[in-house]
């Protein structure tokens, strides 16, 4: 019977693969292939250029994840006030407000800012605060809106007062700049040097300057080859606070504020600060030719505070100069009101004239009125609270002061002669560390004291009296080596009179801290004589030793003294020269 499945022939084909080659599957061709490497295609497009951006952000780029808040994307909107400032007539959070805009966004998208001319808007409806009523105009009975040195504090007061006159409109953040940062943009594209004097001489400022921003935005999109310098440009004016932002929205404002961008103060129980803050209320452009110098000297005494670290007793010194001249509206005389904002908790030795309570700073106070060519200068002393030190490090900021281009500080640092200074960003010699800049950003400076590693030297040498020196070190001395008189050796070195040679001996030596007297035997009254006197074996209260070892100094005996040893063996008499033989 045959097999019905190989036909009646009986024909069995041969295989084509033998066992151990499986035959390939067919390939199916599955339907939406092509659509899904596009939809992959353009993904990947979009994540390379959504890459690119943020790369092309550099410091801004926590502005590419803040970005849907800041815009209102995807369905939300946002609106910011904008305020101009005149850094050149300045106030306590960047200068006197020319103008201000709304800058507004739709569902992520920039929709434009129209600028205006200012109005009652920015003027507190209250009573001027008591220190500004000496200092503004008589015909009015308003405060500036920005007169709180803490421009979170300004935007609040901003955005309540603008809703008193347009209730309807929702503020989300306040974002002031300055005319340096308008200038600097301007240079970019359109360099103009009577930029400063058209805008404050102009009978409309406000419209003035919101035109050139206006044209400035635009060219900075349309010439995107300048956008990496317009970048570059605002992130240098937030660092150096021609640019202040400040928002209501919390995830917003904690990444300016991390960043020192929203002009706060700083905070009193993080260390040591100092905010120099001044008001030009004088209606001048004064600021122009102002110069503010700060000297901030610390010394660290031996008293010691509840946490056992050293107190420090601070004294700081302002002087305001004006090198203007009487050219109004540009220049003229100044009227203002300077803050010294320290921490809180200070112990004010020497304060200001005028006092003014707040929660977060001590402040001192002065009312200023400077005419040109003139100067001023102010000086307070404190103690420093004890979270000035954080395990063992002192930690200092200096609070730029928005609007200002580079005030001068300088800081010295004054410890014990047994302590040794680790500071960083100080010149550091011995005990003693000074640190000197323009301040054109907030700094942040510390130091620690280290063991004494230092051995003793000697400073100063006298003869307050016969038969009696004085040696002053430059650090205490431990006694038990100090006050060995087999330590000195004083030597008559016959400058004044060669034919009287004084045999000197030392017969005691007192120690009291950084002095030492040695009371001595055979020094004769020679007024203008000189003595060579040589130590050796000495030590400080941390046994450092002296070197080198011996160390010697030269005494001269300046007037006749009365002498100090016993009568009797005391011979001042002219020695006659004996004859030689």
């Amino acid at each position: 019977m045959h097999d019905r499945s190989l036909g009646t022939s009986g024909y069995q084909p041969t295989p084509r693969h033998t066992e151990g080659h499986p035959v390939a599957p067919a390939k199916i061709h599955k339907p939406g292939s092509k659509a899904s490497k596009i939809k992959k295609g353009l993904l990947l497009a979009l994540g390379l250029l959504l890459f690119c951006i943020w790369f092309s952000l550099g410091d801004l780029r926590f502005m590419f994840w803040r970005s849907p808040s800041f815009t209102g994307f995807p369905f939300g909107s946002r609106t910011y006030l904008v305020l101009i400032q005149d850094n050149y007539e300045l106030r306590p959070t960047g200068g006197s407000i020319l103008g201000y805009g709304l800058m507004t966004f739709s569902h992520g998208l920039y929709t434009g800012t129209t600028f205006y001319e200012v109005d009652k808007s920015f003027k507190n409806p209250g009573e001027a605060p008591l220190v500004l009523s000496a200092l503004l105009p008589t015909d009015t009975g308003t405060a500036p809106a920005n007169y709180d040195p803490d421009f979170r504090l300004t935007k609040d007061e901003l955005i309540q007062e603008f809703k008193a006159s347009q209730p309807t409109l929702e503020l989300n953040g306040v974002i002031a700049l300055d005319l340096h940062f308008v200038q600097n943009w301007l240079n970019l594209y359109d360099p103009d040097e009577n930029f400063f004097t058209s805008a404050v001489t102009d009978e409309h400022p406000g419209a003035f300057i919101g035109t050139r921003l206006q044209s400035l935005t635009t060219k900075s999109i349309i010439l995107p080859w300048r956008l990496f310098t317009v970048r570059d440009l605002i992130v240098q004016s937030f660092q150096e606070k021609h640019l202040l932002a400040a928002f209501d929205l919390d995830g917003l404002q904690d990444s300016f504020h991390s960043r020192n961008w929203d002009g706060g103060l700083p905070q009193s129980d993080t260390g040591d600060f100092l905010a120099v803050n001044e008001g030009n209320y004088g209606g001048a452009n004064s600021d122009r030719y102002l110069t503010r110098d700060v000297r901030y000297d610390l010394s660290i005494g031996s008293k010691r505070d509840v946490l056992g670290n050293p107190v420090i007793t601070a004294t700081t010194t302002v002087t305001l100069t004006h090198n203007g001249t009487d050219n109004l509206p540009l220049s003229g005389a100044y009227s203002g009101y300077l803050r010294t904002m320290i921490p809180l908790s200070s112990k004010i030795i020497t304060g200001g004239t005028v006092s003014e309570a707040r929660k977060d700073v001590e402040v001192l106070g002065e009312l200023v009125k400077l005419a040109p060519g003139k100067s001023v200068t102010y000086t307070y002393t404190y103690e420093l609270p004890e979270y000035v030190w954080n395990n063992g490090v002192y930690y200092l900021h200096l609070h730029k002061q928005p609007g200002t281009d580079g005030d001068y500080y300088r800081v010295v640092v004054h410890a014990p002669a047994d302590v040794a200074l680790a500071a960083p960003a100080f010149t550091v010699h011995e005990n003693t560390a000074s640190f000197d800049t323009h301040l054109t950003s907030d700094a942040t400076l510390s130091f620690s004291l280290l063991p004494d590693v230092n051995p003793p030297r000697p400073t100063v040498a006298a003869v307050p009296a016969l038969n009696q020196i004085t040696l002053t070190f430059n650090e205490a001395l431990n006694p038990t080596s100090a006050s060995d008189p087999s330590h000195y050796k004083v030597v008559d070195l016959n400058e004044s009179d060669s034919t009287v040679t004084d045999v000197v001996q030392v017969l005691s030596a007192t120690v009291e801290g950084t002095l030492v007297t040695l009371t001595t035997d055979g020094m004769t009254s020679q007024p203008g004589e000189s003595y060579d006197v040589s130590m050796q074996d000495l030590t400080d209260l941390a046994s450092n030793a002296m070197t080198p070892s011996p160390t010697s100094l030269t005494v001269m005996q300046t007037v006749a003294a009365p002498a100090t040893e016993p009568e009797a063996t005391t011979d001042t008499a002219p020695v006659e020269p004996v004859p030689a033989p």
